[in-house]
């Protein structure tokens, strides 16, 4: 197994497999993913650990030339599921990189397939991912929309200092979240979010992509989807800029901060809460200069608004304020 081989190399601890092998049972994600996840070992850790428990070759996939032919012997579909990657034939034999060569459904599925024997290597999910995405290409229509979005340059996250003696093997699950495509894409879906005057942003994971959804006035709209394979990254973007914990993935967390747009502070009250797909993240967006409303603009019907003033103007009593999430029971308060 790869966590004892990891706790061999002395990579992990026995509690840190014990945690991981507990969290396993609840999700549907190999060891080693898991274990990346909770910052106990790296990518290229648990890959070298696989390699030399199962006697495979560890590959670069950069390194190989690939042939749409070759590419056509493994459906885009199987390769971004399973997470592998043909890189040659010799002697009739099939060479695939991937993340979990322990995976022998999909090594009998490619081989019924191709007719080939095949032969596994071991790579680094992260890298390996990046290669399916260049040689087969993405036709993400959401993902592509990136390319089009303006940077907002003049965006500022302000948050809370973190506190001091944060773990170093959290410093892993950083990287993807500060990749400037990600950075890129939690910036526009807030910035965007304010100046569509939206109180809520919904992220909600689904079984294939993310759904991002708006609440203007009331009405929850659905914006945006963008991939899957990104969903832990954006989270933990999320969670970063909101000062919570990104290893913990199992207990809801209320974070905040505040993004500073054309000379406004707008409060970010962040919310997150586990499902069967991922975190489901809100975040609140409060507008700190849109101020008070006058009660005449409210847009109170004045069959109600005169006997409302009429009773707030009592010196005792008690006036109920009800309704949905959105429809400005704050506000009107």
């Amino acid at each position: 197994m790869i966590g004892e081989a990891l706790v061999e190399a002395g990579l992990i601890t026995t509690d840190q497999l014990e945690n991981a092998l507990t969290l396993r049972k609840s999700k549907n994600k190999r060891l080693g993913k898991i274990l990346f996840e909770l910052g106990y070992a790296t990518e290229i850790q648990i890959a070298e650990a696989l390699s030399k428990q199962q006697k495979l070759p560890l590959v670069d996939c950069a390194g190989y030339d690939i042939s749409k032919e070759l590419l056509g012997l493994v459906p885009k579909n199987v390769a971004e599921k399973a997470i592998v990657l043909p890189l040659e034939i010799k002697d009739k034999k099939l060479l695939i990189a991937m993340a979990d060569p322990l995976d022998w459904s999909t090594i009998d599925d490619i081989a019924f397939r191709t007719g080939l024997k095949i032969k596994a290597a071991v790579s680094p999910e992260t890298a390996l991912v990046a290669a399916i995405e260049k040689y087969y290409g993405s036709d993400d229509r959401s993902w592509d929309l990136l390319k089009e979005i303006p940077q907002y340059d003049e965006v500022e996250f302000v948050k809370e200092t973190a506190e001091e003696g944060t773990d170093v093997n959290v410093q892993s699950l950083y990287k993807l979240s500060e990749a400037p495509p990600i950075v890129k894409l939690v910036t526009m879906v807030i910035v965007d979010a304010v100046k569509s005057r939206a109180s809520d942003i919904h992220v909600e994971p689904q079984d294939r992509f993310v759904q991002v959804r708006y609440r203007v006035d009331g009405e929850l709209r659905n914006m945006l989807k963008y991939p899957k394979r990104i969903q832990d990254s954006v989270t933990s973007r999320i969670k970063i800029i909101s000062n919570l914990d990104i290893t913990n993935r199992r207990t809801p967390q209320d974070g905040r901060s505040t993004l500073r747009l054309e000379n406004r502070n707008i409060d970010l009250r962040v919310s997150t809460l586990p499902s069967i797909h991922g975190e489901n993240i809100v975040i609140r967006l409060l507008d700190q200069s849109t101020g008070l409303i006058p009660l005449s603009k409210l847009g109170v019907p004045e069959q109600i608004l005169t006997p409302l003033i009429q009773l707030a103007s009592q010196p005792q009593g008690m006036i109920l304020v009800t309704g949905p999430t959105g429809s400005g029971k704050t506000t009107t308060l």
